[in-house]
């Protein structure tokens, strides 16, 4: 019985056409931000990104499109309680790169904001202080060219 489950697990995580880019532990819930691979692809005009949050045996996943840079990490609210911040931006001249900031709670994994051009301020105001990212964003052309995906 034991074998069967754990071939029936292996035989799903190998099929999940995702490809982990970034990953991080906030407040014991595991974020991972990925390139989806699975095709046909939704989009022509780019790769879809899956940000995934999952805590025991919840989860929350979020898609995005058209975006081209994506990044996360685990922050505090004024209150000291731990909060998933990101940010997914596109890259033109009509993008609002300094906007665009989600806010996840990694205990009730309720999405508390999700990126939008004015989202900057709601950010600031669910944080106590300006969103900032611990590290670069990934890039989502460059993560879509390693499995040799096509994007414009």
């Amino acid at each position: 019985m034991l074998r069967i489950a754990a071939t029936s697990l292996f035989a799903m995580l190998i099929s999940q056409p995702v490809l982990a880019k970034q990953a991080f532990q906030c407040a014991g819930a595991t974020v991972t931000i990925a390139v989806d691979a699975t095709t046909p692809r939704r989009s022509t005009e780019g790769a879809d990104v899956i940000l995934s949050v999952e805590k025991g045996p919840r989860s929350t996943l979020l898609r995005y499109s058209n975006i081209d840079f994506i990044g996360g990490t685990c922050d505090t609210d004024r209150n000291g309680s731990p909060r998933i911040v990101y940010q997914a931006v596109c890259s033109g001249s009509g993008c609002f790169d300094l906007s665009n900031w989600g806010v996840i709670d990694p205990d009730t994994l309720q999405a508390l904001l999700v990126p939008a051009n004015d989202s900057l301020e709601a950010a600031e105001r669910l944080l106590g202080h300006p969103p900032v990212l611990a590290g670069d964003k990934m890039s989502v052309s460059r993560e879509a060219h390693e499995p040799g995906l096509p994007t414009p």
